[in-house]
């Protein structure tokens, strides 16, 4: 689904009722935006584990520390070693 920013604004209700994922386009610029995924209940513990990443404000984060994190999700997940 593709949306613009100004409808995204007016019904906030189309992110809680997404089943796909969602691309919010610049109609001005014709660029997209951002790529909003809808979180699956099997998902919830990689975001409970996102959030309890411990954060240090005078660092900046990678892909490679996402990517630890992910790929320690679904090894414990998936029961690989």
């Amino acid at each position: 689904m593709t949306i613009s920013i100004g409808e995204l604004q007016k019904n906030i209700s189309i992110i809680k009722n997404a089943k796909e994922p969602i691309i919010v386009i610049d109609k001005k610029s014709k660029k997209r935006i951002a790529v909003i995924e809808p979180i699956k209940d099997d998902d919830m513990d990689l975001f409970n584990e996102l959030m309890r990443f411990d954060k240090k404000v005078d660092k900046e984060y990678s892909k490679k520390d996402f990517g630890n994190i992910y790929s320690s999700h679904l090894k414990a997940k998936y029961g690989l070693n």
